[in-house]
């Protein structure tokens, strides 16, 4: 289609021009919001605006401007999502949580990890640096051994060592 002059446009050359970008359009809407329904009604919305504003505004660039209105209707519609997202469950009286299990449960954890760090410390130190390394610092058994210039199977006896060490110490104590 040729280019538009803003002074002699019509509802039919906008029209044309309209369903000339319409699959181009669809696409872009499609990627911006994921959704094929919801980019076929973006779209739809896109071409109603831009009918109303193209002649009272004196748009050069039609192509620009179908395109901003498009991106701004998506952009306001995933605001809207998001902000729907945000307050989709709100607990009635019945589903109210139970502070006093999330209390209990968060001690717990506290004293889990307190354990855990006892049962980590008594470790000797080189198991100890090479679980560290792992679980800390996430390294694989070849980074470690690299690291520390020993073979990746002492890496692996090291870790095994490790772990049950603190498996059996937790579990002595009544944590599991």
């Amino acid at each position: 289609m040729t280019q538009l002059q803003p002074s002699a446009l019509c509802y039919q050359d906008l029209t044309e021009f309209f369903n000339d970008k319409h699959p181009q359009l669809q696409n872009y809407l499609f990627w911006q919001v994921r959704s094929h329904e919801v980019a076929e009604e973006l779209a739809q919305e896109t071409y109603v605006r831009f009918l109303r504003q193209v002649k009272s505004q004196g748009i050069l660039d039609l192509n620009a401007f179908l395109f901003t209105v498009a991106k701004n209707l998506a952009v306001d519609y995933l605001r809207t999502v998001k902000r729907q997202q945000k307050f989709e469950y709100i607990p009635i009286d019945g589903d109210m949580p139970d502070h006093k299990a999330d209390t209990e449960a968060l001690v717990d954890q506290q004293n889990l990890a307190v354990r855990l760090e006892q049962t980590i410390a008594d470790l000797p130190d080189k198991t100890r640096e090479i679980f560290l390394l792992y679980r800390v610092d996430e390294l694989s058994y070849k980074n470690i051994a690299h690291r520390l210039a020993i073979s990746e199977r002492t890496v692996e006896y090291h870790l095994r060592r490790a772990v049950l060490h603190c498996r059996n110490t937790l579990k002595e104590s009544g944590m599991d």
